[in-house]
């Protein structure tokens, strides 16, 4: 059968609409998403595919690999272009049905809806950002939503009165879905724009937003660089003398002690009862090593050793540096132990609202961020112990002993 990609001057690129999904093994699959069927392909062939980010011919895929790869290459070219994961000629480029959706949208598309449903449903989060961005909407405000997910946050906005609304999102799958929400809503005044912060011109956004709404908290406090990219947003689009939602973020810490929970050599016998292995060097490993975890700390099992306090203050209006690192003392409240440290944040949304995870305060849809200790440390009352707080893209804990 012959190849469509027989013709070396053949021009080739990824489709927009397609992404990855990994498995966990040597395999990936590949998916556009207005396709129903996903392709599942080695893992070296992303290699290929990540070339395929702007148009290149058949030809120059093929020169680098040898002969034997060459033949291999071509076959999986093809099967790619059948699923719709690459094109060959700018008019093969996926059309949005007039909906914006594909017509499988509910079934097939690869959206973590779970993950959305959660934030949905957490009425502490929404409630406090809806007070703060219905506060600072006027007839005459132009907002920016940064990093948008379904875009309940620039609803929230547009209903609150804004001439304009800006809802940044990377992901193709779930702006689709968001757009189409503004749609059925009538929410006219909301524009999307597909990427990253880093991504978007600053001609994309005339006129420039006088607030901006960055919902850049996660589990782990700060992940996925969303201070570099709220900072990038604040520089290059914010109107002179704009308003960020929200304005600043304390990062508490307390010591605890959890007693035997989690007892990791418990864990691991476990696992040696499940899979039938003798794990006991793993275990010897893994019971001498700190760990940081995403945890929701449990205040009816495990016992406060110190007062919270703030290990790092976020003004967003001023930061200049996104990376930090922070010394800072723990003191024992009382003679016991201490088996870890947990982390949490207030968000100060503007002057008048608040919203946090701490483990004191109104359930919310985020976990917390747990420092174990390998073995417990005995202290006594009014003992101090030095920790160091790190952010370089990730948040981090340790002790400054270990560092």
């Amino acid at each position: 059968m012959t190849s469509k990609f027989s013709e070396l001057t053949t021009q080739v690129k990824i489709s927009p609409d397609s992404y990855v999904q990994f498995d966990g093994s040597d395999h990936v699959f590949v998916r556009n998403i207005q396709h129903p069927e996903a392709l599942r392909i080695k893992y070296d062939i992303l290699l290929i595919l990540y070339d395929l980010v702007d148009w290149k011919s058949v030809g120059d895929v093929l020169a680098p690999w040898p002969p034997d790869d060459q033949v291999k290459i071509v076959q999986s070219l093809d099967r790619l272009y059948e699923g719709k994961i690459i094109v060959t000629d700018a008019s093969e480029l996926q059309a949005k049905s007039e909906s914006g959706l594909p017509e499988h949208l509910g079934n097939n598309i690869h959206i973590n809806i779970e993950n959305h449903h959660a934030m949905l449903r957490d009425n502490v989060r929404l409630a406090a950002y809806r007070r703060a961005i219905e506060r600072h909407m006027t007839p005459e405000t132009v907002a920016m939503d940064l990093g948008c997910g379904t875009g309940i946050l620039s609803f929230f906005a547009a209903r609150a009165g804004a001439q304009k609304v800006y809802a940044i999102e990377r992901r193709p799958d779930i702006i689709l879905l968001a757009q189409e929400l503004a749609k059925a809503n009538g929410l006219e005044q909301v524009t999307f724009l597909e990427g990253t912060s880093s991504q978007i011109r600053e001609t994309d956004l005339t006129p420039k937003p006088d607030v901006l709404i960055a919902e850049i908290l996660g589990n782990g406090i700060l992940e996925e660089n969303v201070l570099e990219f709220t900072m990038d947003a604040r520089d290059r689009f914010l109107a002179p003398g704009g308003r960020l939602i929200p304005e600043r973020l304390d990062i508490f810490l307390f010591a605890f002690d959890a007693g035997t929970h989690p007892n990791r050599n418990l864990e691991v016998r476990e696992l040696e009862d499940l899979y039938g292995l003798d794990l006991s060097l793993y275990s010897q490993v893994l019971c001498n090593k700190a760990t940081l975890r995403l945890d929701r700390y449990n205040d009816l099992v495990y016992k406060t050793m110190s007062e919270p306090q703030v290990g790092k203050t976020l003004d967003f209006q001023t930061l200049k540096d996104a990376y930090f690192s922070e010394n800072l003392t723990v003191m024992a409240k009382e003679a016991g132990q201490i088996t870890g440290f947990c982390a949490y944040f207030k968000a100060y949304l503007d002057e008048e609202t608040t919203l946090t995870n701490s483990p004191w305060a109104p359930s919310t849809h985020w976990t917390h961020l747990i420092y174990s200790l390998p073995a417990p440390r005995p202290v006594q009352a009014g003992e101090t112990i030095d920790l160091s707080m790190v952010y370089d893209g990730a948040l981090r804990i340790r002790l400054a002993d270990s560092v």
